[in-house]
Protein backbone atom coordinates (compact mmCIF):
# COMPACT_ATOMS: atom_id res chain seq x y z
CA UNK A 1 0.00 0.00 0.00
CA UNK A 2 1.03 3.36 -1.18
CA UNK A 3 2.19 5.89 1.99
CA UNK A 4 2.12 8.63 -0.58
CA UNK A 5 -0.33 11.56 0.15
CA UNK A 6 -3.56 11.92 -1.62
CA UNK A 7 -3.42 15.90 -3.12
CA UNK A 8 -6.22 17.36 -5.27
CA UNK A 9 -5.50 20.11 -7.19
CA UNK A 10 -8.11 22.22 -8.49
CA UNK A 11 -8.05 24.81 -10.70
CA UNK A 12 -8.76 26.02 -14.74
CA UNK A 13 -10.73 27.61 -17.13
CA UNK A 14 -7.65 29.24 -18.21
CA UNK A 15 -4.17 27.61 -18.10
CA UNK A 16 -2.85 30.19 -16.15
CA UNK A 17 -4.44 28.84 -12.72
CA UNK A 18 -3.07 25.31 -13.92
CA UNK A 19 0.59 25.67 -14.40
CA UNK A 20 1.76 26.19 -10.97
CA UNK A 21 -0.23 23.16 -10.04
CA UNK A 22 1.32 21.17 -12.55
CA UNK A 23 5.18 22.38 -11.45
CA UNK A 24 4.82 20.74 -8.06
CA UNK A 25 3.28 17.86 -9.42
CA UNK A 26 6.02 17.28 -11.68
CA UNK A 27 9.05 17.39 -8.43
CA UNK A 28 6.66 16.22 -5.13
CA UNK A 29 5.84 12.70 -5.30
CA UNK A 30 1.70 12.12 -4.10
CA UNK A 31 -1.03 10.36 -5.68
CA UNK A 32 -2.73 13.28 -7.29
CA UNK A 33 -5.89 13.91 -8.59
CA UNK A 34 -7.06 17.01 -10.80
CA UNK A 35 -10.83 18.78 -10.90
CA UNK A 36 -10.97 21.63 -13.07
CA UNK A 37 -13.78 22.72 -15.92
CA UNK A 38 -15.22 20.18 -17.88
CA UNK A 39 -14.55 21.52 -21.14
CA UNK A 40 -11.72 23.80 -20.41
CA UNK A 41 -7.85 23.92 -22.16
CA UNK A 42 -6.83 22.08 -18.81
CA UNK A 43 -8.43 19.00 -19.43
CA UNK A 44 -5.58 17.92 -22.36
CA UNK A 45 -2.65 19.34 -20.49
CA UNK A 46 -3.60 17.29 -17.42
CA UNK A 47 -4.38 14.03 -18.85
CA UNK A 48 -1.04 14.43 -21.27
CA UNK A 49 0.71 14.62 -17.72
CA UNK A 50 -0.83 11.16 -16.57
CA UNK A 51 -2.77 12.77 -13.85
CA UNK A 52 -6.83 11.63 -13.21
CA UNK A 53 -8.82 14.32 -14.03
CA UNK A 54 -12.66 14.98 -13.55
CA UNK A 55 -14.48 17.79 -14.62
CA UNK A 56 -16.67 19.52 -11.80
CA UNK A 57 -19.61 22.03 -11.54
CA UNK A 58 -18.70 25.52 -11.84
CA UNK A 59 -20.05 29.03 -11.33
CA UNK A 60 -18.41 32.62 -11.83
CA UNK A 61 -19.35 35.98 -9.69
CA UNK A 62 -19.05 39.16 -11.73
CA UNK A 63 -18.44 42.53 -10.42
CA UNK A 64 -20.68 44.17 -12.71
CA UNK A 65 -24.97 43.30 -12.59
CA UNK A 66 -26.35 40.52 -15.29
CA UNK A 67 -28.53 38.28 -15.54
CA UNK A 68 -25.53 35.19 -15.80
CA UNK A 69 -24.53 35.91 -11.99
CA UNK A 70 -28.09 34.57 -10.90
CA UNK A 71 -27.69 31.21 -12.92
CA UNK A 72 -23.86 30.88 -11.69
CA UNK A 73 -25.16 31.83 -8.11
CA UNK A 74 -27.33 27.92 -8.93
CA UNK A 75 -24.46 26.46 -9.99
CA UNK A 76 -22.19 27.35 -7.52
CA UNK A 77 -24.86 25.89 -4.67
CA UNK A 78 -24.63 23.08 -6.66
CA UNK A 79 -21.30 22.99 -6.77
CA UNK A 80 -20.96 23.41 -3.08
CA UNK A 81 -22.90 19.82 -2.71
CA UNK A 82 -21.39 17.92 -5.53
CA UNK A 83 -17.86 19.23 -4.01
CA UNK A 84 -19.15 18.13 -0.33
CA UNK A 85 -20.11 14.01 -1.85
CA UNK A 86 -17.10 14.09 -3.32
CA UNK A 87 -14.49 15.36 -1.38
CA UNK A 88 -15.76 12.54 1.54
CA UNK A 89 -15.65 10.41 -1.04
CA UNK A 90 -12.03 11.55 -2.12
CA UNK A 91 -10.32 11.62 1.39
CA UNK A 92 -7.79 14.20 0.41
CA UNK A 93 -4.85 14.37 2.74
CA UNK A 94 -4.66 18.71 1.41
CA UNK A 95 -5.85 20.78 -1.94
CA UNK A 96 -4.21 22.95 -3.47
CA UNK A 97 -5.60 25.83 -5.83
CA UNK A 98 -3.78 28.79 -8.10
CA UNK A 99 -6.65 30.75 -8.29
CA UNK A 100 -10.06 30.16 -10.79
CA UNK A 101 -14.03 30.09 -9.66
CA UNK A 102 -13.69 25.80 -10.08
CA UNK A 103 -12.00 26.19 -6.88
CA UNK A 104 -14.10 28.32 -4.69
CA UNK A 105 -16.88 25.88 -3.39
CA UNK A 106 -14.27 23.34 -2.91
CA UNK A 107 -12.35 25.03 -0.75
CA UNK A 108 -15.11 25.90 1.32
CA UNK A 109 -16.37 22.51 1.49
CA UNK A 110 -12.90 21.60 2.48
CA UNK A 111 -13.35 24.07 5.31
CA UNK A 112 -16.87 22.05 6.61
CA UNK A 113 -14.69 19.08 6.21
CA UNK A 114 -11.44 20.26 8.30
CA UNK A 115 -9.22 19.20 5.03
CA UNK A 116 -6.29 21.56 4.87
CA UNK A 117 -5.77 23.96 1.97
CA UNK A 118 -3.60 26.13 0.20
CA UNK A 119 -4.08 29.04 -2.01
CA UNK A 120 -1.82 30.05 -4.39
CA UNK A 121 -1.52 33.88 -5.43
CA UNK A 122 -0.12 34.35 -8.73
CA UNK A 123 -0.73 37.78 -9.94
CA UNK A 124 -0.06 41.06 -8.33
CA UNK A 125 -3.81 42.22 -8.18
CA UNK A 126 -6.00 39.70 -6.18
CA UNK A 127 -8.98 38.02 -8.17
CA UNK A 128 -12.30 37.35 -6.68
CA UNK A 129 -11.60 34.03 -6.66
CA UNK A 130 -8.92 33.78 -4.34
CA UNK A 131 -10.40 37.05 -2.23
CA UNK A 132 -13.29 34.46 -1.62
CA UNK A 133 -11.07 31.66 -0.96
CA UNK A 134 -8.51 33.34 1.32
CA UNK A 135 -10.52 33.17 4.37
CA UNK A 136 -11.11 29.33 4.58
CA UNK A 137 -7.26 28.57 3.30
CA UNK A 138 -5.30 27.04 6.25
CA UNK A 139 -2.40 28.77 4.05
CA UNK A 140 -1.65 31.67 1.70
CA UNK A 141 1.08 31.27 -0.51
CA UNK A 142 2.27 34.89 -2.68
CA UNK A 143 4.65 35.14 -5.46
CA UNK A 144 6.44 38.40 -4.48
CA UNK A 145 6.53 40.40 -1.20
CA UNK A 146 4.66 42.93 -2.41
CA UNK A 147 1.45 40.77 -2.16
CA UNK A 148 1.30 39.88 1.80
CA UNK A 149 -0.44 43.33 2.62
CA UNK A 150 -3.25 41.32 0.79
CA UNK A 151 -3.68 38.68 3.24
CA UNK A 152 -3.46 37.84 6.93
CA UNK A 153 -0.02 37.99 7.24
CA UNK A 154 -0.34 35.46 9.98
CA UNK A 155 -0.73 32.63 7.36
CA UNK A 156 0.82 33.93 4.10
CA UNK A 157 3.80 33.14 3.00
CA UNK A 158 6.01 34.03 -0.43
CA UNK A 159 7.64 31.20 -2.20
CA UNK A 160 7.81 32.55 -5.85
CA UNK A 161 5.54 31.01 -8.47
CA UNK A 162 6.06 27.97 -8.91
CA UNK A 163 7.30 26.72 -12.74
CA UNK A 164 8.26 23.83 -14.50
CA UNK A 165 10.70 24.43 -17.14
CA UNK A 166 14.13 24.14 -17.31
CA UNK A 167 16.83 25.99 -20.21
CA UNK A 168 18.06 22.90 -22.26
CA UNK A 169 19.91 24.30 -25.26
CA UNK A 170 18.39 23.72 -28.96
CA UNK A 171 20.00 24.27 -31.80
CA UNK A 172 17.89 26.63 -33.84
CA UNK A 173 17.03 30.04 -36.37
CA UNK A 174 16.50 32.85 -34.06
CA UNK A 175 12.67 32.67 -33.16
CA UNK A 176 10.01 34.74 -31.64
CA UNK A 177 6.84 33.22 -29.75
CA UNK A 178 3.62 34.98 -29.89
CA UNK A 179 0.72 33.55 -27.18
CA UNK A 180 -2.42 35.37 -26.31
CA UNK A 181 -2.53 32.42 -23.33
CA UNK A 182 -3.74 28.81 -23.19
CA UNK A 183 -7.46 30.16 -25.51
CA UNK A 184 -5.58 32.27 -27.25
CA UNK A 185 -7.10 36.00 -28.42
CA UNK A 186 -8.58 37.51 -31.37
CA UNK A 187 -8.02 41.15 -30.56
CA UNK A 188 -4.56 40.51 -29.24
CA UNK A 189 -3.74 38.32 -32.72
CA UNK A 190 -5.11 40.85 -34.75
CA UNK A 191 -2.98 43.80 -33.08
CA UNK A 192 0.31 41.73 -33.46
CA UNK A 193 -0.47 40.77 -37.21
CA UNK A 194 0.57 44.03 -38.73
CA UNK A 195 3.90 43.30 -36.93
CA UNK A 196 4.69 40.20 -38.21
CA UNK A 197 5.93 40.38 -41.68
CA UNK A 198 8.70 42.56 -40.15
CA UNK A 199 9.21 39.90 -37.40
CA UNK A 200 9.34 37.29 -40.08
CA UNK A 201 12.36 39.12 -41.81
CA UNK A 202 14.95 37.71 -39.53
CA UNK A 203 13.23 35.57 -37.08
CA UNK A 204 11.60 32.41 -37.42
CA UNK A 205 7.90 33.12 -35.67
CA UNK A 206 5.85 30.68 -33.77
CA UNK A 207 2.34 31.94 -33.26
CA UNK A 208 -0.01 30.17 -30.48
CA UNK A 209 -3.45 31.51 -32.02
CA UNK A 210 -5.68 29.53 -29.76
CA UNK A 211 -8.04 26.97 -30.40
CA UNK A 212 -10.96 29.55 -32.11
CA UNK A 213 -8.35 31.41 -34.07
CA UNK A 214 -6.96 29.76 -36.50
CA UNK A 215 -8.51 31.54 -39.04
CA UNK A 216 -6.25 34.75 -38.01
CA UNK A 217 -3.17 32.55 -39.49
CA UNK A 218 -0.89 33.90 -42.56
CA UNK A 219 0.46 32.67 -45.21
CA UNK A 220 4.12 34.40 -44.88
CA UNK A 221 7.63 32.71 -45.15
CA UNK A 222 9.44 31.88 -41.14
CA UNK A 223 5.90 31.79 -40.04
CA UNK A 224 4.53 28.84 -37.96
CA UNK A 225 0.91 29.26 -36.90
CA UNK A 226 -0.74 26.59 -34.33
CA UNK A 227 -4.28 26.49 -32.67
CA UNK A 228 -2.97 24.96 -29.56
CA UNK A 229 0.47 23.90 -27.76
CA UNK A 230 0.91 21.30 -24.84
CA UNK A 231 3.89 20.21 -24.57
CA UNK A 232 5.59 21.48 -27.17
CA UNK A 233 5.37 24.57 -25.57
CA UNK A 234 8.16 23.60 -23.45
CA UNK A 235 10.65 23.67 -26.49
CA UNK A 236 9.36 26.86 -28.30
CA UNK A 237 10.03 28.64 -24.81
CA UNK A 238 13.74 27.42 -24.75
CA UNK A 239 14.65 28.51 -28.33
CA UNK A 240 12.90 31.73 -28.58
CA UNK A 241 15.38 34.91 -28.54
CA UNK A 242 11.96 36.88 -27.68
CA UNK A 243 8.45 36.14 -26.39
CA UNK A 244 5.48 38.74 -26.84
CA UNK A 245 2.68 37.67 -24.96
CA UNK A 246 -0.47 38.63 -22.64
CA UNK A 247 0.46 39.01 -19.40
CA UNK A 248 -0.66 36.37 -17.30
CA UNK A 249 1.84 35.75 -14.36
CA UNK A 250 1.95 32.27 -15.29
CA UNK A 251 3.99 32.80 -18.48
CA UNK A 252 5.71 35.59 -16.98
CA UNK A 253 6.71 33.53 -14.96
CA UNK A 254 8.34 30.61 -17.26
CA UNK A 255 9.63 33.17 -19.30
CA UNK A 256 11.56 34.25 -16.43
CA UNK A 257 12.71 31.16 -15.67
CA UNK A 258 14.47 30.61 -18.97
CA UNK A 259 15.70 34.72 -19.23
CA UNK A 260 13.83 35.73 -22.54
CA UNK A 261 12.88 38.80 -23.29
CA UNK A 262 9.13 39.37 -23.06
CA UNK A 263 7.16 42.24 -24.39
CA UNK A 264 3.95 42.18 -22.45
CA UNK A 265 0.55 42.91 -24.44
CA UNK A 266 -2.42 42.86 -21.33
CA UNK A 267 -5.82 42.33 -21.60
CA UNK A 268 -7.10 46.18 -21.20
CA UNK A 269 -8.85 47.09 -18.38
CA UNK A 270 -7.90 43.89 -16.81
CA UNK A 271 -5.61 43.21 -13.61
CA UNK A 272 -2.64 41.68 -16.55
CA UNK A 273 -2.33 45.53 -16.31
CA UNK A 274 -1.07 45.59 -13.27
CA UNK A 275 1.07 42.77 -14.01
CA UNK A 276 2.75 44.59 -17.07
CA UNK A 277 3.60 47.92 -15.07
CA UNK A 278 5.57 46.11 -12.56
CA UNK A 279 7.47 44.32 -14.80
CA UNK A 280 8.12 47.42 -16.95
CA UNK A 281 8.54 49.46 -14.00
CA UNK A 282 11.64 47.01 -12.94
CA UNK A 283 13.24 47.31 -16.66
CA UNK A 284 12.26 43.41 -16.52
CA UNK A 285 9.93 43.68 -19.65
CA UNK A 286 8.27 45.71 -21.92
CA UNK A 287 4.55 47.08 -21.83
CA UNK A 288 2.51 47.74 -24.48
CA UNK A 289 -1.01 48.53 -24.60
CA UNK A 290 -3.02 46.77 -27.25
CA UNK A 291 -3.67 49.30 -30.14
CA UNK A 292 0.00 51.07 -29.74
CA UNK A 293 1.21 50.34 -32.65
CA UNK A 294 4.17 53.12 -32.46
CA UNK A 295 5.20 52.33 -29.66
CA UNK A 296 5.33 48.86 -30.83
CA UNK A 297 6.75 49.20 -33.72
CA UNK A 298 9.58 51.61 -31.64
CA UNK A 299 10.53 48.44 -29.30
CA UNK A 300 10.51 46.02 -31.87
CA UNK A 301 12.65 48.35 -33.85
CA UNK A 302 15.17 48.22 -30.93
CA UNK A 303 15.11 44.27 -29.28
CA UNK A 304 15.28 42.93 -32.93
CA UNK A 305 18.41 44.61 -33.59
CA UNK A 306 19.74 44.54 -30.14
CA UNK A 307 20.95 40.94 -28.83
CA UNK A 308 22.07 42.46 -25.48
CA UNK A 309 19.59 44.58 -24.70
CA UNK A 310 17.03 41.48 -25.55
CA UNK A 311 19.34 39.34 -22.68
CA UNK A 312 19.52 42.25 -20.12
CA UNK A 313 15.52 42.39 -20.24
CA UNK A 314 15.92 37.99 -19.89
CA UNK A 315 18.57 39.14 -17.19
CA UNK A 316 16.49 41.37 -15.03
CA UNK A 317 13.00 39.25 -15.04
CA UNK A 318 15.08 36.32 -13.75
CA UNK A 319 16.19 38.27 -11.36
CA UNK A 320 13.31 39.89 -10.51
CA UNK A 321 11.48 36.23 -9.24
CA UNK A 322 12.37 34.50 -5.68
CA UNK A 323 14.39 31.59 -6.43
CA UNK A 324 13.83 27.80 -5.90
CA UNK A 325 9.83 28.24 -6.05
CA UNK A 326 8.45 24.67 -6.10
CA UNK A 327 10.71 23.53 -3.01
CA UNK A 328 9.21 26.58 -0.78
CA UNK A 329 5.88 25.16 -2.13
CA UNK A 330 6.62 21.92 -1.05
CA UNK A 331 8.31 22.88 2.31
CA UNK A 332 4.93 25.00 2.74
CA UNK A 333 2.77 21.67 1.84
CA UNK A 334 5.11 19.25 4.41
CA UNK A 335 4.44 21.77 7.04
CA UNK A 336 0.82 21.96 6.63
CA UNK A 337 0.50 18.52 6.81
CA UNK A 338 2.76 17.83 9.74
CA UNK A 339 -0.18 19.44 11.73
Amino acid sequence: MSNKKKILLVGGGTLGSVMPLLALAEKYPANYTFWGTENGPEVLLVKEKGIEFKGILSGKLRRYWSVENFKDLLKIKLAFWQSLYLLIKLKPDIILTAGSFVAVPVVYAAKFLRIATIVHQQDLSVGLANKLMAPMASKITVTFSEQVKFFSKKKTIVTGNPVRLKYKKIEHQPSILITGGGLGARDFNKFVQEFLPILTQNFQVHHILGKNNFDQSLSLENYQPYDFVTVKMIDLLNQADLVISRAGMSMITETAALKKALILIPIPDSHQEENAEFFARHNAAIYVKQGSSKIMARYLEKLLNKKELREKLGENLFDLFPKNPVDNYIKVIEDVLSK
